[in-house]
């Protein structure tokens, strides 16, 4: 029989502790790590490398029934970078401090690893076996697309996902903050679709202390303001609708209903949430010139916009639509939306789960605003879901957490997410 796991907040905060910053492809020591976790509980994991460092693992647990579907459990390894000049406490400290595991990844994602681990650990090292088959995959590349990870494991070792019929990532299964009753947790079942954009507005270079005949950047900026303050409509789906409705407490029907229950009832979670009823069009980069003195011939900027599934086309048409002579638009990169069955199933499994758990509880839909690898395994034709199973507390800021600066994860939320995939397991 295998021995138990490190308390949850362990694993985290050693997890925490191997730089996988992403650009940087350094994911090999924290692969390795986890492979000797999966090993110690009489696993056979292997590591696999799209490129050297480049390091993804994947193990199987055999269920007792050969006849159940097999489920995917993914996390990715690899963190955006952080500068330890602007945190509280190192980024890569992996402290456990204040009730919280400190660092880059406590949320985005290595604390799900870890919940993942310590729970597979602990049902292993009692001797349970899952009633289905586990398939258990820790990733690369995430934070850049997924190229060396996700996407490399689905195009060149399919196999090693026969039998599933569903997977669980980032982002969902956490609790959304309500003035009164029961926790609603919010489980995603959408990814929203992903387009980013060049315009590149074109003039005429010149000397800086002249009339400027035609100067791109004024041109640019008026372009930048029109795509990103023109007011996006309304693009409720029925996910939406359903996670409104369980928030009120009544029927939610509309979409200005929708966005306002949105806005009003889910604390810091509105900004995240709203963003999963419209398309989203944000400016991130520019650039034009070289020298305080010269007036550039060209000026760029570059959007990232994501699209609820069913309103590609339209956000597409803002884009590329009412500009002048001299404007190229260019598609630099799309990657489509995900959406997967919210009244199956599946999604029963991973409500009763939180609820055994969390007796009581309203479990909903959502779409997220962003996008996972979860987009990977759904063309291997899995039903796709965001399940990290937290509760929070109700000053905690999640949202504010990926990518942010003093990323941390409460202790106590680490462990009731260890119980309810315990719980998951067993199903």
């Amino acid at each position: 029989m295998a021995e138990p796991p490190a308390p949850v907040e362990e694993i985290c905060s050693d997890l925490i502790r191997f730089d996988t910053s992403n650009p940087g492809g350094r994911e090999r020591e924290a692969a390795e790590y986890v492979a000797v976790l999966l090993s110690d509980m009489g696993l056979d994991p292997r590591i696999i490398e799209a490129e050297p460092g480049r390091s993804n693992v994947v193990a199987r647990i055999t269920g007792t029934d050969p006849d159940a579907p097999a489920l995917l459990v993914q996390g990715h390894l690899d963190t955006v970078p952080a500068d330890p000049a602007d945190w509280t406490r190192h980024p890569r400290g992996g402290d456990i401090a204040d009730g919280h595991v400190w660092g880059r990844g406590a949320v985005d994602m290595k604390n799900a690893v870890a919940m993942t681990l310590a729970a597979v650990g602990a049902e292993l090292a009692e001797g349970h076996r899952p009633r289905r088959d586990l398939v258990l995959a820790f990733l690369a590349d995430e934070e850049t697309g997924g190229r060396h990870g996700a996407g490399h494991l689905v195009s060149e070792h399919a196999d090693l996902f026969e039998g599933c019929r569903a997977a669980i990532g980032e982002v969902g299964g956490f609790n959304v903050p309500t003035p009164s009753g029961p926790p609603v947790f919010a489980v995603s079942v959408a990814d929203k679709g992903l387009r980013w954009y060049e315009v590149r507005e074109r003039g005429v270079a010149g000397h800086g202390s002249m009339i400027a005949r035609d100067n791109p950047i004024p041109r640019l900026a008026e372009t930048t303001l029109r795509l990103v303050s023109a007011e996006r409509p309304y693009t409720v789906t029925e996910p939406m609708r359903v996670l409104a409705t369980r928030l009120a407490g009544r029927p939610v029907t509309e979409d200005a209903d929708v966005a306002d229950v949105l806005a009003t009832r889910t604390g810091p979670f509105g900004r995240m949430l709203a963003a999963g009823i419209r398309s989203t069009v944000n400016v991130t980069r520019v650039g034009a010139g070289h020298k305080e003195n010269v007036i550039p011939g060209e000026a760029w900027a570059r959007f990232d916009c994501r699209f609820v599934p069913g309103h590609e086309e339209e956000l597409h048409e803002h884009l590329t639509s009412g500009h002048g002579e001299g404007t190229e638009v260019s598609l630099l990169r799309r990657s489509p939306p995900v959406l997967s069955d919210h009244e199956g199933e599946w999604f029963g499994l991973l409500t009763e789960a939180l609820r055994q758990e969390c007796p009581g509880a309203e479990v909903a839909p959502f779409v997220f605003s962003g996008g996972t690898d979860n987009k990977w395994f759904r063309t291997l034709g899995m039903e796709t879901y965001g399940f990290t199973p937290m509760l929070l507390p109700p000053e905690y800021d999640y949202p504010a957490m990926f990518h942010g600066v003093d990323e941390r994860c409460p202790v106590e939320a680490l462990r009731f997410g260890v119980r309810v995939m315990r719980r998951l397991i067993s199903l």
